[in-house]
């Protein structure tokens, strides 16, 4: 059986419900189980490195006329989304960051200072569980980048870590054998002890991708893995405020296309499936 797991990220305070129903009312309707990774307490100085949108601009899922300030925006500030989020019958939570904003050149979470790094991982994990009454077990690392004090502290609180990849220069040494072992074998996951790093292909429903070219892409990730995280933005199919049709509509081929092929995961049902 193959497993597919949808995974939206950047959900923070100023994500408008509209949105998500737009872009996921499909998936609401079929109940198929789907992922958000939440920012617990964006930050309106968060930048973007991508050369997409401008490296050291405003993260462009933040409103232009607050962008650039300094200031934390607690996700529980905000009721209407979290009505609309727990009301969504079949999906999980995610731990993305704290507030999605780096300091001195690095991203949030590459910093070594242990004392940093445990301090946003309590203050995320207080908010999160306010917001949605539970205790995040799965990490998902902004832009993929993380220090190994970072690791560390991520393994002692979680039981998942979601990453783009395993870049071998920022795990332990000791999970360095089965890092050859997951390239050997072409998995896209390690299971250190019960504690699980997963990869996934890209964030392929893009409008700086070809919708053809992706969609092959994935059809040979899905053909070469057991398991496949689906990573999509919400913001990514507006531009300007304005739909992307023809994005959305190739997200939902792609995705009611694997009805009935697959199961759709949670990250937590994905563990039961390697530990039961």
């Amino acid at each position: 059986m193959k497993y597919i797991l949808i995974r939206d990220d950047d959900v923070n305070f100023f994500t408008s419900p509209d949105v998500l129903e737009e872009v996921y009312g499909f998936i609401f309707e079929n109940d198929i189980p789907i992922n958000f990774s939440v920012i617990p307490a964006v930050n309106t100085a968060a930048k973007t490195e991508s050369c997409h949108f401008g490296a050291g601009n405003p993260e462009p899922f933040l409103p232009e006329d607050i962008a650039g300030e300094d200031k934390q925006f607690p996700i529980t500030g905000n009721p209407d989304l979290l009505r609309f989020l727990n009301a969504v019958n079949k999906k999980e939570f995610l731990l993305h960051g704290f507030e999605h904003s780096g300091k001195s050149g690095k991203y949030e979470f590459e910093s070594e200072d242990k004392d940093v790094i445990e301090d946003k991982l309590i203050k995320g994990i207080a908010i999160f569980e306010k917001a949605f009454g539970v205790i995040p077990e799965t990490f998902v690392a902004p832009q993929d980048k993380y220090s190994k004090t970072a690791f560390f502290g991520i393994k002692s609180r979680f039981k998942t870590l979601s990453l783009g990849w395993v870049d071998s220069s920022r795990i332990p040494f000791s999970l360095y054998c089965r890092y050859v072992q997951m390239k050997l074998m072409h998995r896209n996951y390690i299971c250190d002890g019960k504690f699980l790093i997963s990869e996934h292909p890209g964030c392929m429903f893009s409008k700086f991708t070809d919708i053809h070219k992706m969609s092959e892409h994935l059809d040979k990730y899905i053909i070469n893995h057991q398991i496949t995280v689906i990573v999509t933005h919400h913001w990514e199919f507006f531009d300007n405020g304005i739909l992307n049709r023809d994005l959305l509509a190739a997200f939902r081929r792609r995705i009611t296309g694997l009805m009935g092929k697959c199961e759709f995961l949670t990250f937590s049902k994905l563990r039961g499936k390697f530990f039961n």
